[in-house]
């Protein structure tokens, strides 16, 4: 579809996501509580509200090290922690990353932690987030199956609720690996209560290209959206939805990661105007199901679909669409409309007269894409979208009529682009004139807001008076004469000869 635009790239890549980057969440905290006490860890967010007014995001704990809290002061709260693990196998997983060190306690069944260095929080999450990886499996259903019970690793689940806050508390001292069902990883260390921020940026869509003219029922472009899934995504489908004026019709196919898919189709909505615009639109919607969001967790799902300017788009005036989704329990931003509008123009059949122009009826038009040869431009005569009755590029399997200009000597013609230049073909001439010889170049211009006059302009030919004056019947009579004179002379000389 010449000039249609490709729409959307990373629907889903930020605030959806937020972990593209890894990032710690809080500083280590110094210890300020006994051992024996428990802790709470609390998240907020920013994030706007969902389509039910309530955002919910979930996150998974995982707890690594445990801490032993020593030379603990009641007056002052503080004191010195020491990490441990329980189990001799995670010992030697934490060792073999290279950022930890592990020592054998001698009268316990415990190995103590040390930094090996001086690592990162985001070392840190890095090698944590691997050891979860590689005791992750996928289910039948395409579910991640997380098995770290072995390892010693506990492990559970809590949620934001109204209030953007989540809450999980009875938690050990210890340090402890965060995911958010938006992606984010964090490392932290709890020897507290701890109160953290997650940093989020809201969803961004961008266009790819800016081309603002469209040929009708042309298919040759298509839109491009990229979602990009979180790490850790929500066991929830992802809803795509492309609201688009009436004077657009989307392909039902779209296209998904290269591949067809028998869901990946778009189901069209119902019409309604939107309050705003005053235009009439139409929601275009698509499921991506669950199975298919899990597997290509931290991944770029890629749709691609076509479009087209239907008999429904008004001449100059742009169509619209943008497109949003919506994923645990949210809908996204929506993107700037992004326009495209159709050319058409209005065809002027003249002759001039003592210096005048005068319009003429009765001729007869084919348009072409070539000088010479090439291909007819199939038209149909209607109603146009804008009330005009006039004629528009033909659909596929609609068969083509004709451009006459009516008894104005014009002719309105709808749903042209401006990537390259049409030719008129005089069929049949208006009476008594000389039939144009070659096509008319129709050079279309784009600055137009209204249809484009192409002046079209024919010489009078050679005619018969109808009534009044001689005209050509004396050369009749004489013509006559001669004819009998010819005939008399040749019998009068058969005569002499005869004698």
């Amino acid at each position: 579809m010449k000039g249609i635009k490709k729409l959307l790239t990373g629907i889903l890549a930020a605030t959806m996501i937020m972990g593209a980057s890894i990032t710690a969440f809080a500083s280590e905290t110094p210890a300020t509580t006994s051992q024996d006490t428990t802790v709470s860890i609390t998240i907020k967010n920013s994030l706007d509200n969902g389509v039910d007014g309530v955002r919910t995001i979930d996150y998974t704990y995982y707890q690594f090290l445990k801490a032993e809290v020593r030379e603990f002061s009641q007056e002052t709260k503080t004191g010195k922690a020491v990490y441990y693990v329980e189990n001799e196998t995670l010992a030697n997983t934490l060792a073999r990353t290279g950022l930890f060190t592990s020592t054998k306690a001698q009268a316990i069944n415990r190995w103590y932690i040390a930094a090996n260095g001086t690592p990162s929080a985001e070392d840190i999450v890095k090698a944590f987030t691997k050891i979860i990886e590689d005791n992750t499996t996928i289910d039948a259903d395409g579910n991640k199956v997380v098995n770290v019970q072995s390892l010693g690793i506990k492990s559970g689940n809590f949620s934001s609720g109204k209030d953007k806050k989540a809450t999980q508390g009875g938690l050990e001292p210890g340090y402890y690996l965060i995911l958010s069902s938006l992606g984010t990883k964090a490392a932290l260390q709890t020897l507290e209560d701890v109160i953290i921020d997650e940093k989020n940026s809201d969803t961004t869509v961008t266009k790819i290209e800016e081309k603002e003219i469209d040929a009708m029922f042309d298919h040759d472009e298509k839109y491009t959206i990229t979602v990009t899934v979180p790490e850790s995504p929500a066991k929830q489908p992802i809803k795509v939805v492309d609201t688009a004026t009436v004077g657009l019709t989307l392909d039902e196919k779209v296209e998904v990661n290269g591949k067809e898919y028998d869901w990946a189709k778009w189901t069209k909505g119902t019409e309604t105007v939107n309050t705003k615009t005053e235009k009439t639109e139409v929601e275009y919607t698509l499921s991506i199901p669950t199975e298919f969001v899990t597997a290509n967790a931290g991944k770029d799902i890629v749709l691609k679909y076509g479009a087209s300017v239907n008999e429904r788009a008004v001449v100059y005036v742009p169509e619209e669409n943008r497109a949003y989704i919506v994923y645990d329990n949210r809908k996204s931003v929506e993107t700037k409309p992004v326009k495209v509008k159709t050319l058409g123009i209005k065809i002027i059949k003249y002759t001039t007269a003592d210096g005048q122009k005068k319009n003429l009826t009765g001729a007869e038009f084919t348009l072409w894409d070539n000088k010479t040869g090439g291909k007819e431009i199939k038209v149909v005569k209607e109603t146009l979208a804008d009330g005009n009755v006039g004629y528009r590029v033909a659909k596929e399997g609609e068969t083509g009529k004709r451009i006459v200009v009516d008894e104005k000597g014009e002719a309105l013609v709808a749903g042209l682009d401006a990537d390259h230049s049409y030719y008129l073909q005089e069929e049949v001439a208006p009476a008594g004139y000389t039939m144009l010889k070659e096509r008319f170049e129709v050079v279309m211009d784009t600055t137009k807001e209204a249809y484009q006059e192409v002046e079209v302009e024919n010489l009078s030919g050679l005619t018969l008076p109808s009534t009044g004056g001689m005209g050509t019947t004396i050369f009749y009579i004489v013509g006559s004469i001669l004819i009998v004179a010819g005939v008399a002379y040749f019998i009068v000389r058969r005569k002499a000869n005869a004698q």
